[in-house]
């Protein structure tokens, strides 16, 4: 399977304009490559059903015929495919090939050129960033293709420990690690105080031949000050920007930009919203986007979820769950099952919530 992530690492390099792209080289996942076309799709099987993670990497105008051959693969071998997170542009091809779709959220993006911290709406943002440049935090980065720093390694490895410690599981699939061992044009930056203490540690992915840089992993210590982890994403912004980065994707809100109050969505998006708003999924989505909020995001761009038509809201639910935790859970399907039996009967009970 090894080689067959190689390969794919040098597609999505080649090839990679998503955000999402290099987050799909996993070595849990499965990769389907096209037998007409240069591109790959990379999935994660949870039961029969398999799940890609942003639009298929390949040339732009390979992209419906990957997914034909794609969606032919997984109809021989009795896979139901589920599209996580794609563009509002492969989201429309697979409506056409009978596929349905819904708003799963909102990527926040940074435009470089033109972002920066004045105006009202980032005060509190920036008065956070200047304090936390004032106390003396710096912040440096890590090459480890250039070195290892095996000291630096296990700090960072108790400080994302301790991270986790507070958290119920530790989210996979569209989540990724610091992989220093293979880290695939990843960008490494931490931050310390003056005593040399590590505050927090940021990777970031390419996509678009290194003109965007997507956040995939963030840190912090649990004590650190207030705002460290907004200096260090700002500071690392910066600095790519003088880099001739162009953009910086904050990554996936889910659920941000989905009015559910708005006539024109649809019930199974309402219903989706309420499942997760109701659910334990051990991370909260509203804390989430509140961060991602307060930079100001030059750009929301919607991401959807496009599903085989034979897979239900419930089952829809539980593979995203099942994906993003690694295992299955039996209590959490039950319950997903019982709140959608009662959203059907009793729709006004549940609270929904518009991002």
């Amino acid at each position: 399977m090894f080689e067959h992530m190689e390969r794919a690492y040098h597609i999505v390099k080649q090839y990679g304009a998503d955000s999402q792209h290099y987050l799909s080289l996993c070595e849990e996942n499965r990769y389907f490559f096209g037998a007409e076309n240069c591109g790959v799709v990379s999935y994660a099987l949870t039961g029969k059903k398999a799940m890609s993670l942003g639009d298929p990497v390949c040339k732009p105008e390979d992209t419906e015929l990957l997914m034909a051959e794609y969606i032919e693969f997984c109809g021989k071998m009795g896979y139901k495919p589920i599209f996580n997170s794609v563009s509002g542009g492969a989201a429309e091809i697979l409506v056409r090939h009978g596929y349905k779709a819904v708003k799963y959220g909102e990527e926040a993006v940074l435009k470089l050129l033109e972002y920066t911290l004045d105006g009202g709406q980032k005060a509190a943002l920036r008065h956070n960033v200047n304090k936390v440049s004032k106390s003396g935090v710096m912040l440096s980065e890590y090459r480890p293709s250039d070195g290892r720093d095996y000291a630096l390694e296990k700090e960072t490895a108790a400080l994302a420990e301790a991270w986790f410690a507070g958290k119920k599981f530790k989210l996979g699939f569209s989540v990724g690690d610091l992989r220093f061992d293979q880290p695939y044009d990843r960008r490494y930056f931490v931050t310390k105080d003056v005593n040399g203490d590590l505050l927090t540690v940021l990777s970031f992915l390419p996509y678009r031949g290194g003109e965007g840089y997507c956040i995939d992993v963030m840190y912090r210590k649990t004590d650190a000050p207030t705002g460290v982890m907004e200096h260090a994403i700002v500071t690392a912004a910066a600095q790519m920007k003088n880099d001739g980065v162009r953009e910086v994707s904050l990554g996936l809100a889910p659920l941000a930009g989905l009015d559910v109050n708005n006539r024109n969505v649809s019930r199974a998006e309402k219903m989706m919203n309420a499942v997760f708003c109701n659910t334990d999924f051990g991370y909260d989505f509203k804390n989430l986007h509140r961060f991602k909020k307060k930079f100001a995001p030059t750009v929301w761009e919607p991401r959807y979820l496009a599903y085989h038509r034979g897979i239900s809201l419930v089952d829809l639910a539980i593979a995203v769950t099942t994906a993003k935790r690694g295992s299955v859970d039996l209590a959490l399907y039950a319950k997903y099952k019982l709140f959608i039996i009662s959203f059907n009967l009793f729709p006004g009970r549940h609270k929904s919530r518009t991002a």
